[in-house]
């Protein structure tokens, strides 16, 4: 096994330049506004030979003119530009650069793959590494650096790698809805230099990231990603989000960060392999990740669904069997509790448990029931499906339910059916709780079999009975 490259420089830069940063607000504004945004700490240059200042900060004509040392050089110049500032990079001994620029090797024509041919003999002659080109770089909430101004400044744990730009930010901002926070995200563009591989091993390796995603759209070195995702599966979980499948996408692919799709045969066996998730879109990625952010232990098939309304409850227990999971069989003495605290007509004490109507009104129902239920030892994970009535009440049935959740310390997930979301702070407080939430109780026992079934589960969305649960 190889040692990881150092990238320290990239990751923990203790100056950085900003080659090409316009007055205006123009695209390549918003790295040194999400610089501002996050507070990073270190030396900041904006490089810019027709300003003094750019949001206060004093400009310089060219990075030879900038004092000192440079970590970290941000390149936002045109691409006929690039390689002359890359130069200059060099000779001011710059020791990484993320090269933002589009217009090399995605475009498919001669001369923007030369283009990158004559950076990377360049930044391999100065000794610079390189991410990119096309790219938006790094966002790292620990080291307060980040490509976009507005993205969490909240750390977690999830290290991704992402080919597309937008992408990685449209992504931090969907994960920060479900409380799924990163360590580091790594936007990596056409790949000319540091790849996908390199990445994989650094997060394999990095201590601040406990789970892996990636979004990628092909490969230049397939036995050597092969090795690399192998190591860092054997490390951490690894969520793989293959785009450019049919024909048409590796088409899109090619032309998006001139990547290679492959075949859609080498990628399954790929995944076997290597023996990592695949998730086949953004939800279904965000998904699995949201099961190993909030239940890293794998958990048991045994589940209890608690639910006001019924025909949401038949759903779920439908849903469970399909995905190679247990409606587990609640024990006698634990349906008679029940039946004390329940309603009369319009319930259910068997699994699922329907709570009936009344619940939205009477939300310690959940709790309550919550409690008798996990304490059967036929239960491995309960599934919550509803809320109250009224932003105080659901108040209440967040309280309620994290307190039992705190007794019985089983996994406990909340399911906001749609027009049922649950109130922002209520929902803030069982995230913070370690109870995750799901749109609906199908995506979240999609996702939670893969937690407990492993890679090795063999039901997948193409069948039929799954494609309609997932």
């Amino acid at each position: 096994m190889s040692r990881p490259k150092d990238l320290s420089a990239i990751f923990q830069p203790g100056s950085i330049a900003l080659v090409g940063v316009p007055r205006g607000f123009e695209p390549g504004r918003v790295f040194l506004q999400g610089l501002l945004d996050q507070g990073y700490p270190g030396k900041i240059f904006p490089v810019n030979p027709r300003a003094d200042f750019i949001d206060g900060l004093r400009a310089y004509p060219s990075v030879k003119e900038i004092p000192g040392d440079i970590d970290l050089a941000i390149l936002l110049v045109p691409a006929p530009l690039v390689l002359p500032a890359l130069e200059q990079c060099g000779e001011k001994k710059v020791k990484a650069a993320v090269i933002y620029t589009s217009g090399f090797a995605e475009t498919g024509d001669g001369e923007g793959k030369k283009r990158e041919e004559e950076i990377l003999r360049v930044a391999r002659n100065r000794g610079i590494s390189l991410i990119g080109p096309n790219c938006m770089g790094i966002y790292d909430p620990n080291q307060h650096l980040a490509f976009f101004p507005g993205l969490p400044r909240e750390a977690g744990k999830v290290g991704m790698i992402s080919q597309s730009g937008s992408l990685a930010i449209l992504f931090s901002r969907m994960a920060d809805t479900r409380g799924v926070h990163f360590s580091k995200i790594i936007s990596s563009g056409n790949e000319s230099d540091l790849n996908s591989s390199d990445f994989l091993s650094f997060l394999g390796e990095d201590p601040a990231t406990e789970i892996i995603g990636a979004y990628l759209e092909g490969v230049k070195d397939g036995p050597a990603f092969l090795g690399a995702l192998r190591e860092a599966a054997r490390k951490k979980p690894v969520i793989l989000w293959k785009a450019g499948r049919t024909p048409g996408g590796a088409r899109a692919a090619s032309s998006h960060t001139g990547s290679l799709a492959g075949s859609r045969m080498a990628w399954d066996a790929l995944k076997n392999q290597a023996r990592i998730l695949t998730a086949r879109d953004a939800e279904e990625f965000l998904d699995f990740l949201t099961v190993f952010y909030y239940l890293p232990r794998r958990g048991g098939k045994r589940l209890a669904i608690l639910s006001g309304p019924g025909g949401p409850a038949v759903a779920a227990a439908d849903a469970c069997e399909e995905f190679g999971l247990e409606v587990a069989e609640l024990q006698e003495e634990t349906r008679k509790e029940l039946k004390k605290i329940i309603p009369q007509t319009g319930t259910s004490a068997n699994n699922p448990v329907d709570l009936g109507l009344a619940s939205v009104f009477q939300v310690d129902l959940y709790w309550r029931a919550a409690e008798i239920v996990g304490r059967d030892p036929g239960v491995d994970t309960l599934i919550l499906q509803g809320r109250g009535a009224t932003p105080e009440l659901d108040h209440q049935y967040a309280s309620g339910v994290i307190e039992a959740h705190r007794k019985i310390g089983k996994p406990f997930i909340a399911i906001s059916l749609g027009g049922m979301y649950l109130e922002d702070k209520s929902k803030e407080a069982l995230l913070k709780a370690g109870i995750p939430i799901f749109p609906s109780a199908e995506r979240a026992l999609w996702a939670y079999s893969h937690l407990v079934l492993g890679p090795g589960n063999k039901l997948t969305k193409s069948d039929p009975d799954a494609r309609s649960r997932g």
